[in-house]
């Protein structure tokens, strides 16, 4: 009897390595969709003006000939990001730190309240830029084995199965 319950032991603490094995291991690549999600250590977010320069056009009137001039302003909030990518989610940052760009109508990025987030953004390729899909990002700290984990304990794969079945299929980037 003593040999089934130890049996029984080994086969629930290899399970339980195995789950934790995979769930370190989790990533998913799919270059077509212009979306990385990463768990990112803050290094530094700062503010920079989004209307300096102003963006305008001038045009002359096909009729009338006149002038005219077209400013446009971002209401937002802009900001710098950089980050350290501690473990790649969807698709892959090739590189240890990254930088992008982030836009806020309400002020500063919630983001910046955690030392580490699973952050979603995308690159612009024509501008070489990445810029944070707006609003979304999932604090996350590490549990007692070390996992990631988000603050209600979901796994790193339920809160990108969230964000990937709401949000970011609502934004089109998943059909």
């Amino acid at each position: 009897m003593r040999n089934l319950y130890f049996i029984l032991l080994l086969l629930l603490i290899s399970c339980k390595s195995i789950t934790l094995k995979e769930e370190s291991n989790y990533i998913q690549v799919n270059k077509s969709v212009n979306l990385y999600a990463f768990i990112g250590e803050k290094i530094s977010v700062t503010e920079f003006d989004p209307n300096d320069p102003i963006n305008t056009r001038i045009e002359v009137d096909s009729i009338t000939k006149d002038t005219l001039r077209f400013e446009s302003y971002v209401m937002d909030n802009g900001f710098i990001c950089k980050y350290k990518v501690l473990k790649n989610i969807y698709n892959e940052i090739r590189s240890n730190t990254v930088q992008f760009k982030a836009y806020d109508h309400y002020g500063r990025p919630g983001f910046e309240n955690y030392d580490n987030v699973i952050l979603y953004i995308s690159l612009n390729k024509e501008k070489g830029n990445y810029y944070h899909q707006k609003y979304q990002f999932d604090p996350i700290v590490r549990d007692k084995n070390g996992m990631w984990k988000g603050l209600k304990g979901e796994s790193i794969k339920e809160l990108f199965a969230q964000k990937k079945n709401g949000v970011l299929t609502s934004r089109g980037l998943f059909d």
